[in-house]
């Protein structure tokens, strides 16, 4: 049974308008969602310029809740935009999806006293 993607899609991403849905494979208890931005571009987190220029992409796999006995990943393409501002100290930013994901962040284990250089 070949899962449909309209169905995923109001399911997985209703009320996220700006993901659509490409593939979707359910197989061995597993439902695999491929899914990419929409919109036509996005705003530099630094100055705010809006760029629709592609640098890159790259793909985030982002595991969610288990949906009717069923492992949820979606394999999400985002893209990396050039900040088109000359005085802008971001060169390239990513394509956001603050309803869908938080952005990567570093950390320790708890009460563990490591800490990451940058």
């Amino acid at each position: 049974m070949q899962p449909d993607e309209s169905f995923w899609d109001s399911l997985v991403f209703d009320g996220i308008d700006d993901v659509d849905v490409e593939v979707v494979t359910a197989a061995f208890g597993t439902v695999d969602v491929v899914a990419r931005g929409r919109a036509a571009g996005a705003v530099c987190p630094d100055c705010g310029r809006f760029s629709g220029r592609v640098h890159d992409s790259y793909q985030r796999r982002l595991k969610d809740l288990p949906l009717g006995g069923q492992s949820v990943v979606i394999r999400l393409t985002v893209r990396r935009f050039i900040c088109g501002a000359g005085d802008c100290p971001r060169r390239t930013f990513a394509e956001p999806f603050a309803q869908l994901t938080a952005p990567p962040t570093r950390a320790s284990l708890p009460g563990s006293t490591a800490s990451w250089n940058t």
